[in-house]
C-alpha cells in the first residue's frame, strides 16, 4: 500500500509532536493528502487511539517504544478496516518499519500483528468506565469527568452519538438557499437540507461557490448558534471570533457592524481572510483579550457574542483528535478563563441589550456552570434562553449557548 511511510511521518507528528491531524497531513503533501488509503489511515489510527492502546496492553508483556506502538496500530488499523488480506497488512507494515529506520522491530511487529489478525480483535475493557473510553475514544480520566458531571447515562448518550461523516454548508444570504439548493440540483450533487443549509459528501464539487463567497463551510451546530443571537441595532461585539464564522454570519444576516476580536494576530488575519472571501465588508477584526477589561467598551454594544475557548469535547464528530489535546487539568483553567472572559463581556452589554455565552463542549462545567457562576455575580442579568443543541440534531457536533439579558 503506497502512503505508509507519509502516514507514519504525520502520525508522528500527532503523537509525538503535538500536532493536529489535518496540520500533519498537509505537512506531508500530495503523496498523502492524495492518496485516500493512506489519508483515510491516518484519521482512522486516531479515531481508535485508546481501543488499540488497550489492545496492545493485552497483547504484549511490556508497552512498546512510541515509534513502534504508532506502527503497531497502523497495523491493526488495515488489518480491521482494509481489504487487504492479512499477510500483505504485515508485509506492508514490516516494509515501512525498515524505510523508517525500524527494521529491528520486525519481527516482534510480525508476530504481534498475526497475533491481532487471531485473537486481538476481541478483546474489549470489561470495567464500565474503561469500555466507554474505547467505545468513545476518549482518555479514562475525561470518561470519569463526563460520568461524574452527567452520570452513566448521560455520559454515554453524549459520548456515543453517531456521527456525520459529511460536510455541512451554508449560503452566504446574498445568495440565498434556494438558489444554493438549485445550483446543487444542476451539478447533480446529493444534499441533505437542514434549516441552515445543506449536508454534502463533498464540497470538491462547489469550490468554486466557496472561493467567490457564495456558500461557506459552516457546522449546522456552528450556524444553529449564530441564527439564535438577537439583535436590537447598533454595533455587534464578538468577543472570540477568529476563524470568524459566527461573525459573517451576523453582519450578513442583520446587515450591521460587527466587531471581530482575536488574541492572536495570526487568527485576526484570519477573520480578515475569511470576511473578505464572504464580502462582508462590515467586520471589522481586531487583537485584543478578552480577558482583560477595556473601559472603552463598557455598556457600549446591544449584543455581546462570547463563543468561548472551550475544551472542543462536543467536536469529537469533526475533531477526533480533540481527544489526544484534552486534559482535566486543561479543563479546570479553561473555565476559569471561561469566567474571566463572561465577566468581561458582561461590562460590554448596555441596559436591554443581550450577551450570548456559547461553546461546543457539552460539559456542564464549561456551560451551565459558568452561566449559573456568571448570574449569581450579576444580578443585572437574567437567562432569557438557555439551549444545548442536541448533538444527534447537529451530525453528531454538541454545542451549547445561553442569553443573558441586561436590565
Amino acid at each position: 500500500m503506497k502512503g505508509l511511510v507519509e502516514a507514519y511521518r504525520a502520525l508522528t507528528d500527532v503523537y509525538q509532536g503535538g500536532a493536529w491531524v489535518d496540520e500533519s497531513i498537509r505537512k506531508q503533501g500530495a503523496p498523502l493528502f492524495d492518496n485516500k488509503g493512506a489519508f483515510r489511515l491516518v484519521y482512522g489510527v486516531v479515531e481508535h487511539t485508546y481501543l488499540y492502546d488497550h489492545r496492545l496492553t493485552r497483547l504484549t508483556e511490556r508497552p512498546p517504544k512510541p515509534s513502534v506502538r504508532l506502527l503497531a496500530k497502523m497495523g491493526m488499523y488495515l488489518l480491521d478496516d482494509s481489504s487487504l488480506p492479512a499477510h500483505a497488512v504485515v508485509n506492508d507494515i514490516a516494509e515501512t518499519a525498515k524505510k523508517v529506520g525500524k527494521g529491528g522491530v520486525v519481527g516482534f511487529l510480525n508476530a504481534l500483528l498475526r497475533r491481532y489478525a487471531a485473537v486481538g480483535k476481541e478483546l474489549m475493557p470489561v470495567d464500565p468506565d474503561e469500555l466507554l473510553s474505547v467505545r468513545a475514544n476518549l482518555p479514562l480520566d475525561l470518561v470519569r469527568l463526563y460520568v461524574k458531571e452527567c452520570g452513566r447515562e448521560g455520559a454515554e448518550r453524549r459520548l456515543l452519538v453517531s456521527r456525520r461523516t459529511d460536510t455541512h454548508v451554508r449560503p452566504a444570504f446574498a445568495f440565498g438557499k434556494e438558489r444554493l439548493a438549485e445550483t446543487l440540483r444542476e451539478r447533480g450533487i446529493a444534499y441533505v437540507e437542514t434549516p441552515h443549509g445543506f449536508y454534502l459528501r463533498s464540497v470538491g464539487e462547489i469550490v468554486d461557490l466557496l472561493n467567490e463567497g457564495k456558500a461557506t463551510v459552516m457546522s449546522y451546530g456552528s450556524a444553529e448558534v449564530a441564527s439564535a443571537v438577537p439583535y436590537a441595532g447598533g454595533e455587534i461585539l464578538d468577543l472570540c471570533a477568529a476563524p470568524g464564522g459566527k461573525s459573517v454570519y451576523l453582519a450578513e444576516k442583520y446587515a450591521a457592524p460587527v466587531l471581530a476580536c482575536d488574541l492572536h494576530e495570526h487568527r485576526v488575519q484570519l477573520i480578515e481572510s475569511y470576511a473578505a472571501r464572504m464580502h462582508a465588508s462590515n467586520v471589522t477584526a481586531t487583537r485584543a483579550d478578552g480577558t482583560v477589561l477595556r473601559e472603552e467598551w463598557r455598556d457600549r454594544f446591544s449584543t455581546v457574542l462570547l463563543d468561548a475557548p472551550c475544551s472542543g469535547l462536543g467536536s469529537l464528530g469533526t475533531n477526533a483528535d480533540v481527544a489526544l489535546h484534552r486534559t482535566v487539568s486543561e479543563i479546570e483553567s479553561l473555565r476559569a478563563t471561561q469566567s474571566r472572559l463572561i465577566r468581561n463581556a458582561g461590562e460590554y452589554v448596555r441596559r436591554g441589550g443581550c450577551l450570548v455565552y456559547a461553546t461546543c463542549s457539552d460539559l456542564p462545567s464549561e456551560d451551565e456552570d459558568v452561566v449559573r457562576d456568571f448570574l449569581s455575580e450579576n444580578a443585572a442579568f437574567s437567562l432569557e434562553k438557555e439551549c444545548p443543541v442536541d448533538p444527534e440534531k447537529c451530525g453528531g457536533d454538541a454545542y451549547y449557548y445561553a442569553i443573558l439579558r441586561k436590565v
